[in-house]
């Protein structure tokens, strides 16, 4: 399935299904990432700039409740 078909189907979904997609597909998308540092880096500079101030506040937070010093995610 290519990334348009994905994004278009998984959009149509309600809200409920869809988290239940992203429930059983992150676990397999973090493993990976998260072998990569420059991957992991690179997914959380993607939600923050995707999601906007929340997401990237939250993250922020993560990081200095997981000793990251500058208080970002990844800094």
């Amino acid at each position: 399935m290519k990334a348009e078909e994905f994004e278009k189907e998984f959009l149509a979904l309600p809200e409920m299904e869809r988290m239940e997609v992203m429930r059983k597909i992150m676990p397999v998308f973090c493993e990976d990432m998260t072998r990569d540092p420059e991957k992991t880096q690179a997914l959380f500079f993607l939600f923050m700039e995707e999601c906007g101030g929340e997401m990237s506040r939250m993250f922020s937070t993560m990081g200095m409740m997981m000793g990251r010093k500058g208080g970002g995610c990844c800094g």
